[in-house]
């Protein structure tokens, strides 16, 4: 069985994703994806984590690589192959930690890169806004304007990432199993775990 999670920033997704994968017995796969990126395309995990977390479309990005580009844009075209070389390798290092199986992949647009099946469980944690500022300053003891800046560009950049790659809609409902307001239900991770273990018994019927 696998489980893809998928969130808006700050709505502690990430502690409850953790509890999730104890509970059933999981791996917790975060991390550890982006380093497997890394190596294979002998880039940093940060270069990796950049890639995936500007904050800016894929239009903005290339225009960036064109301003730094030499009259004859090879540099600018070398940008756009290493970007799509990096979806590539997330998508293959994604799909090969589903196939190992009982697995929690966090982010990455995992659910969308595995889709639909019987043996996954694509899972999206959201919360109000100002809820999730507040959640952000408090567990980093920064000020409301920061949190909020940080809420709000990290919120951007995940609905670029999908929808520049995939064409998909950040926190689209039809494209997820399960959706949770983390504000407004106490133990979310019950409620995925359950509805993991009734997939897995469906999958096993």
């Amino acid at each position: 069985m696998i489980v893809t999670i998928s969130n808006e920033y700050g709505c502690g997704a990430l502690a409850i994703a953790q509890r999730v994968a104890t509970e059933l017995g999981y791996e917790y796969v975060d991390r550890q994806l982006p380093v497997v990126v890394a190596k294979r395309l002998n880039v940093s995990p940060e270069d990796v984590e950049a890639n995936e977390d500007t904050g800016r479309s894929l239009g903005e990005r290339w225009l960036t690589s064109l301003e730094r580009a030499t009259p004859e844009l090879a540099q600018a075209s070398t940008v756009k192959d290493f970007d799509e070389e990096m979806l590539a390798a997330v998508q293959d290092a994604v799909r090969e930690y589903a196939a190992h199986g009982n697995v929690v992949l966090i982010g990455r647009g995992a659910g969308t890169i595995l889709g639909p099946r019987d043996d996954v469980l694509r899972v999206f944690m959201y919360a109000p806004r100002q809820w999730r500022i507040a959640h952000v300053a408090a567990a980093t003891s920064v000020d409301a304007k920061t949190a909020e800046a940080e809420v709000d560009r990290v919120d951007r950049a995940r609905a670029a990432y999908l929808r520049d790659w995939y064409g998909a809609a950040f926190g689209d409902p039809h494209a997820h199993d399960l959706c949770i307001d983390t504000s407004r239900i106490s133990d979310a991770a019950r409620l995925i775990v359950s509805a993991a273990n009734e997939r897995k018994s469906r999958a096993s019927d």
